[in-house]
């Protein structure tokens, strides 16, 4: 395929283990390029996302440009103090003197208006609610969405939000979710999504989701 699939997720600065644990568990060519946003923390530095994804993932790990088209088996990180969208197939990087509200949110919308039913979300491990809106926008436009399972998440607000949308196809761990993109990646099409009132949960979960399933 000429152009590589953009897969956009959404994490919290002080749960690192959840992304490590999705690009690890990757293939090494997945034919998808990563777009990752993390709620900013003063007390880390921009570089060092990038620093930690590199020794745990051989796929080149970058600050996202102004203008770059994302690359397949590259991973993006948002800069800090920056606003980051996807625009006619390139980020689009915009200087915000303030931490954005809602990073996750406008990154997802983005993608669902430029990529339609080639969206993919995926929200991860997170405090508050970023990402359920811009899981609906994905939903909406007809595209694949994941939040992780919320009993393997240090932090469940986010994918527990995102859940309550009944915009979910897929509620999974961080590994877990590595596998049904690689699968997508490499046939460049999407699974058959599930009802929204049934999103699709790994077995060994059934029964704790079960408490956090959308009644």
């Amino acid at each position: 395929m000429d152009q590589s699939i953009v897969v956009a997720v959404a994490s919290s600065a002080g749960d690192l283990d959840a992304v490590c644990e999705l690009l690890s568990a990757l293939p090494a060519a997945s034919g998808a390029a990563f777009v990752i946003v993390q709620h900013p923390d003063p007390a880390r530095r921009e570089v060092s996302l990038g620093e930690a994804l590199a020794k745990l993932t051989n796929r080149p790990v970058v600050v996202a440009h102004d203008g770059v088209v994302p690359e397949r088996d590259h991973v993006y990180v948002m800069g800090a103090n920056s606003i980051l969208t996807i625009r006619d197939g390139r980020m689009r990087v915009n200087p915000s003197a303030n931490a954005v509200h809602g990073p996750s949110d406008t990154l997802f919308t983005s993608v669902a208006e430029d990529l339609g039913a080639d969206a993919i979300g995926v929200v991860l491990s997170g405090r508050g609610s970023d990402g359920a809106l811009g899981i609906r926008a994905i939903k909406q436009a007809g595209g694949a969405t994941f939040a992780q399972f919320p009993g393997s998440a240090r932090f469940a607000s986010m994918p527990i939000s995102a859940i309550d949308t009944r915009c979910v196809d897929h509620v999974l761990r961080p590994n877990e979710i590595a596998r049904e993109l690689s699968h997508m990646s490499r046939f460049n099409s999407h699974p058959q999504t599930l009802p929204q009132s049934q999103p699709k949960v790994a077995p060994t979960n059934r029964a704790q989701a079960s408490a956090i399933q959308i009644r």
